[in-house]
């Protein structure tokens, strides 16, 4: 019976933070569209300014769960302080650096695969949401979407969610015995899925379920190799920062007139991306060891 209540209890401390993160982003985007229509302004016009805003009001709210998780600190929190401690500042940099570029072209080599696949086409919810994305001027897209966005996302679905199913989920592993760090590294390989698939059904359309789902999954797996979030939020930030410039600025036009150019560059950028995500698994293969998983 205590086992049950015990994990009753740890799955709710997942889904609360969540619920949270509605409620406040929901209640403040109203007010502020209400505000605005006040004030005489379009709210569909200003779309990414309000969401802009929003997204700075509802970040003290999640950033505080995470502060806490790390201030008793969680089972999860000890492991990834850890390995914290075992980086040299190079390799943090370095790190920071493999991750902006990972997220980038894995952003891009992604969003590539969803326009070969004809989803957008289908997804009348994503063509809403696209819309009101690319609506409001280059400023706030890049202020909300690239920047704040990203922050508050990388505090929530990875920092508290996945950290918390890690820690709901990982069974106590003391001795360190081999089956126990495989049987660990499976159990947040199953976190690191549960994560991504919220993250994804979260963002309540078919193209930014697959998008997000596995970028999601990526961004999870980040956080493990920096032991901090900043990793997931710089990648994170690439991906979005691609998606910016691709509308906005017709950097990646040159993709578009011929197919065997965009099938070369989809694989070109998918390349690159695994390219990074290798050498950031070789700099944490090099880490001292010291009960890794």
């Amino acid at each position: 019976m205590l086992l049950r209540e015990s994990r009753v209890f740890k799955s709710w401390n997942v889904i609360y933070p969540v619920l949270i993160y509605f409620v406040v982003t929901n209640l403040s985007m109203s007010l502020f569209t209400m505000l605005a229509v006040f004030l005489g302004a379009d709210p569909q016009e200003q779309y990414m300014m309000l969401h802009t805003v929003v997204a700075a009001v509802t970040i003290p709210f999640i950033a505080w769960h995470y502060q806490k998780d790390k201030a008793q600190p969680t089972v999860f929190w000890e492991h990834m302080e850890l390995e914290w401690n075992k980086k040299t500042m190079a390799v943090r940099v370095s790190n920071g650096v493999l991750m902006f570029f990972a997220g980038a072209f894995v952003g891009i080599a992604l969003n590539n695969i969803l326009i070969l696949s004809a989803l957008e086409e289908v997804s009348q919810g994503y063509q809403e949401v696209n819309q009101q994305f690319f609506a409001g001027g280059l400023l706030y897209e890049l202020l909300g979407a690239c920047l704040l966005t990203p922050f508050l996302e990388e505090l929530l679905y990875r920092s508290v969610v996945y950290a918390r199913l890690c820690d709901m989920m990982i069974l106590d592993n003391e001795e360190k015995t081999e089956k126990g760090k495989r049987r660990e590294w499976q159990s947040r390989i199953l976190a690191m899925a549960l994560s991504a698939l919220l993250f994804g059904a979260l963002h309540m359309n078919l193209v930014q379920f697959v998008y997000a789902g596995i970028l999601g999954f990526l961004l999870a797996w980040l956080l493990e190799k920096t032991a901090h979030f900043y990793g997931a939020f710089l990648a994170h930030m690439g991906a979005n920062l691609m998606s910016v410039l691709r509308v906005e600025t017709g950097l990646f036009s040159w993709m578009e007139p011929e197919k065997t150019i965009f099938y070369g560059a989809t694989a070109a950028f998918a390349a690159m991306g695994l390219v990074c995500i290798a050498v950031i698994q070789f700099l944490w293969k090099r880490q001292p060891e010291s009960g890794r998983v």
